[in-house]
């Protein structure tokens, strides 16, 4: 057959090949293209064969595996830092919404309760003009209740219990011991003096 004889031609040029390759080193047993195949296979088996290191390869081999490990600790340092830069940055914007938040909603209460105070004040003033001391008392407790320390409202109070006290009698013990309160936080006010002729004769 055709085949024949070039499979056997194969073979041939094989086995030259193989005589070569032993004949180039004569003087190391195993060279050549046996010990390459027993190498990949033994590779292909997943075993390789190693020789031991040498104190200086060691070495070597630390040192590289360290300074690895320094550049590892560099990058992970740095990511935590801008890491960090961005957490602090973000803490510093959101506090500071925070705070605009609290003032804004702060002055939006203060308007409200201005606007409150200001209208139990101005219909109390209505009340104490027409001598409905009861009702101008009821007012101004209500604006009292928003700013209890405020001058202009104590003193319309006193005004107020001492209209009452000469025209009916009565809220004088109130009107003052309130007088009085508001003397000591206001000792150098003039205008608290004449409200005492109120309170003299009726209080017990």
């Amino acid at each position: 057959m055709a085949g024949e004889g070039s499979i056997q031609s194969m073979i041939t040029i094989l086995r030259n090949n193989r005589k070569l390759l032993r004949k180039r080193n004569p003087f190391q047993r195993g060279f050549g293209f046996e010990k390459l195949r027993k190498e990949y296979r033994t590779y292909a088996q997943g075993k390789l064969d190693s020789r031991p290191l040498s104190k200086r390869e060691r070495q070597a081999i630390r040192e590289k595996i360290e300074a690895e490990n320094r550049k590892d600790t560099i990058k992970m340092t740095l990511v935590a830092i801008l890491i960090l830069i961005a957490l602090l940055g973000l803490g510093i914007r959101l506090y500071g919404t925070f705070q605009r938040n609290q003032e804004f909603i702060a002055q939006k209460e203060l308007a409200s309760k201005t606007e409150q105070y200001l209208f139990y004040i101005n219909d109390g003033d209505k009340w104490l003009n027409q001598q409905h001391w009861h009702n101008a008392i009821f007012q101004y407790l209500l604006a009292k209740n928003i700013f209890p320390n405020e001058y202009d409202v104590n003193y319309r109070l006193i005004m107020a219990y001492g209209g009452k006290c000469k025209f009916e009698g009565s809220g004088c013990t109130d009107g003052s011991e309130l007088l009085a309160k508001l003397r000591r936080q206001f000792p150098n006010s003039k205008d608290l003096q004449p409200l005492e002729e109120m309170f003299i004769s009726k209080t017990p």
